[in-house]
């Protein structure tokens, strides 16, 4: 069930409707499980199994790991849990992915290409799973509810598009529900209003722009692409930040505070604070589970390039089965390992780049931009060949 259709308007009030006029206080968390039972199957109802025996391992393993005193059976019940939870993501989002990539590098069909329905939300709910075992190894989640986690897993306002929430922020709030007053409610709706307007009026509105960076060719001047790559970094801001608004605004209405996943990105002055502006909640994942165990930037220089390097190519495949999310990903790998030699080796060594000045930040904002939106060529074309002729006639 997509947001910015009718069928989820509907869905959204009755809901509402429902879970504050009819349902009991202390039934709301279960009818919030309901609801989002309802809104998951509506796509592909046999995967709301697999989403449930998924979220049934994780908690078994998370009850198991908060009552094993042992390090070696501890780390072996993480291993398990990651192993298999990535495990179900690979299978269900990468191995067409791969066979093809096979066969390419092989000119010849050796590997048969299955045909797998990718099931709803499989990247967002996995990534929340593995947060929660990781968590509770590492001592930051110190109890794990069943009602709670559950809640956790099938709240629909973030099923589809994220937020990618943490259970520790999440988790408390299920037994402290209350209606939101007058204020309150407006502004959720307010908010979920701007959403629907981003996605639906700027950033479909933006496609017609695009086709240069689709379909790359004579007809196309440099002009065309440079616009096909404005309009673009439009259309998935737009695309993206609207539907976080929507499950944050609708999150509100329910009586739950979800993390921010957008802010104001295209203004950041380097490549560095663009990361922590724009899908915050990814971003965050990425570093915490990512970048973090990989030692992060505590090594040497070569080191920590290869770490941005590696979580980024990550990050950027989460996106989609495609080489273009891949080289998007270390498209901007790079733009974070030059940033962080630029910062740490340059910048001490000249003071006038240490000074706040205005026309340096506006130049460095322009800067970070111009590097955005040129990856974004790599993350819209279907294919390398798209990439690499829509980057020739840009420049």
């Amino acid at each position: 069930m997509i947001f910015n259709t009718w069928t989820f308007a509907a869905f959204a009030l009755v809901v509402l409707a429902v879970y504050w006029t009819i349902v009991p206080r202390r039934w709301r968390p279960v009818a919030l499980v309901v609801f989002g039972a309802v809104f998951y199957a509506f796509s592909v109802p046999a995967y709301l199994v697999l989403l449930a025996v998924l979220g049934g391992v994780t908690y078994a393993l998370g009850i198991a790991l908060l009552r094993t005193r042992s390090v070696p059976a501890r780390k072996a019940l993480l291993a398990t849990g990651v192993t298999l939870i990535v495990g179900v993501l690979v299978f269900f989002k990468y191995t067409k992915f791969l066979a093809l990539t096979v066969d390419q590098i092989a000119h010849t069909a050796i590997v048969p290409v299955p045909v797998i329905v990718v099931p709803l939300a499989i990247s967002f709910f996995t990534f929340e799973f593995v947060h929660v075992l990781v968590d509770i190894y590492l001592g930051k989640i110190e109890r794990l509810d069943a009602l709670d986690f559950v809640v956790f897993m099938m709240f629909f306002p973030t099923l589809v598009a994220g937020p990618i929430k943490r259970y520790q922020s999440f988790a408390p709030q299920v037994h402290t529900l209350r209606e939101p007053d007058r204020a309150t409610f407006l502004l959720n709706f307010y908010r979920v209003a701007i959403g629907v307007a981003k996605k639906t009026v700027l950033a479909d509105s933006m496609a017609v722009f695009v086709q240069p960076i689709l379909t790359p060719g004579p007809p196309f001047g440099q002009l065309d692409y440079v616009l096909a790559a404005l309009a673009y970094a439009a259309k998935i801001y737009f695309d993206f930040s609207g539907y976080s608004d929507i499950a944050i605004g609708v999150a509100g209405l329910l009586g739950f505070a979800i993390p921010e996943n957008f802010e104001r990105p295209y203004w950041s002055r380097n490549i560095s604070v663009f990361w922590r502006r724009w899908h915050i909640s990814l971003s965050a994942w990425i570093r915490d589970y990512v970048f973090i165990p990989l030692g992060g930037s505590r090594r040497n220089p070569v080191v920590t390039a290869a770490n941005l390097f590696l979580a980024m190519a990550l990050a950027g495949l989460w996106h989609g089965a495609n080489w273009t999310f891949v080289l998007w990903g270390l498209w901007h790998g790079l733009g974070l390992a030059v940033h962080r030699v630029w910062s740490s080796a340059v910048v001490p060594r000249a003071d006038w780049l240490a000074r706040p000045s205005a026309g340096l930040e506006a130049v460095s904002v322009v800067m970070t931009f111009g590097f955005v939106v040129t990856g974004w060529l790599l993350f819209a074309a279907p294919t390398l060949g798209a990439a690499l002729a829509a980057f020739r006639g840009m420049f």
